[in-house]
């Protein structure tokens, strides 16, 4: 075999390092205010974003390098890690923000069990889409055991509570086994089913439906419309080209959370339109070559994975620009690469490594049908 036919996809990785690198001017002036107002030194979230940085570069390119089959062996084992740190939260490792319990707290490093959760979700029903293939149809020794672990995540995930994380799990996973062979009566009468336990949710939740029937109105000045209230300030400020690296006024306290939630407005305010037009051309080329991948392997496993990574990226990525813009209601949904946080920007990263390793096999498709397990395929080399 030539070496350029295990040649990753280098669109996929350029957008990934230019987000993750873009991140640290857009952090460090989105934060700089808060950190010298909290900490006494407007570097000190800086320090810990760079930290993460480089780690998260660092484990891109170690997935990247691991045959994505070995995640087959090691899927049941992932999933229920994640589902034990998703219920440890509620036994006292737990640290809650904002009315919410969602993080566990190691020293400087806060870790959020959902950020693992989504994406070993992702591998795990993967995983069983295959090996469950010939009895998707059948509802007990198919699909039940598909929805059980989906709705088990999305439910502990929902309960911190993180509705629009839950949504976005949820969604993902049922637009997974959509392009799989489960029937689609399976998926329309589940939906059918969770519709009104979902609206029983939201209704029980305030803050949920203050965001909702009060998101129209951007200037009534109330809590749950003054974030996306100084969010849309922010883009007004910035117009075509921006204000100016470093030179947002919208970071000074007027915008809470502006380093993380919202700091897709502060790009607006500081590089404009132009900026903005380019962070979501960068997404938009991560997202049309993460499914050029799910298209064109003939693995199941590599194009069911390769879809669930791509889809739930750039649902975070496009569900939180449209809620930094108003057309969405406020949500807690960072964007990818580029918010400050926890440890989501090295998860996200190892997730797109694994999606860089699925790509390396693309041209070598007729390898999985002589031989498909892992270690026995030369890796790409860098």
């Amino acid at each position: 075999m030539k070496f350029k036919e295990y040649r990753i996809d280098i669109w996929i990785l350029l957008p990934v390092l230019a987000l993750i690198l873009f991140s640290v001017g857009s952090v460090y002036s989105a934060s700089s205010y808060f950190s010298m107002s909290k900490f006494n030194d407007q570097n000190y979230m800086l320090k810990l974003h760079l930290i993460r940085v480089i780690l998260a570069i660092i484990m891109l390119f170690v997935f990247a390098k691991v045959d994505y089959r070995y995640y087959k062996k090691y899927g049941k084992l992932i999933i229920w890690i994640s589902i034990l740190f998703l219920a440890i939260i509620y036994l006292g490792l737990f640290t809650t923000i904002n009315g919410a319990t969602r993080w566990i707290s190691i020293g400087p490093f806060s870790f959020q069990p959902s950020d693992l959760a989504k994406f070993t979700l992702i591998i795990y029903v993967s995983n069983l889409l295959v090996k469950k293939k010939e009895y998707l149809h059948f509802l007990y020794r198919g699909y039940y055991p598909l929805l059980f672990y989906i709705v088990l995540v999305t439910l502990l995930v929902a309960f911190q509570p993180n509705f629009s994380t839950s949504i976005i799990i949820f969604g993902t996973s049922i637009l997974l086994l959509f392009i799989s062979r489960v029937k689609f009566k399976h998926l329309a009468f589940t939906v059918l089913v969770l519709i009104p336990f979902v609206i029983l949710y939201v209704i029980s939740k305030s803050y949920i439906v203050d965001r909702i029937t009060s998101h129209s109105d951007y200037t009534a000045g109330s809590n749950p419309n003054y974030q996306l209230t100084q969010s849309i300030i922010g883009f007004g400020n910035g117009g075509f080209t921006g204000v100016g690296i470093g030179n947002s006024y919208q970071r000074e306290f007027f915008l809470p959370e502006a380093y993380g939630d919202f700091i897709f407005s502060i790009i607006g305010e500081e590089y404009g339109f132009i900026g903005t037009f380019i962070i979501i051309i960068l997404f938009v080329l991560l997202m049309y070559r993460g499914y050029s991948v799910t298209k064109t392997i003939k693995d199941e496993y590599g194009r069911y994975l390769s879809f669930g990574i791509t889809t739930i990226i750039s649902a975070y990525a496009f569900v939180n620009m449209a809620v930094a813009s108003g057309l969405a209601p406020t949500t807690g949904v960072p964007v990818p690469f580029i918010s400050y946080g926890g440890t989501a920007l090295i998860i996200n990263s190892m997730a797109i490594g694994i999606l860089l390793n699925i790509s390396s096999f693309r041209n070598n498709d007729e390898l999985f049908f002589l031989n498909n397990e892992p270690g026995k395929i030369k890796l790409p080399q860098y």
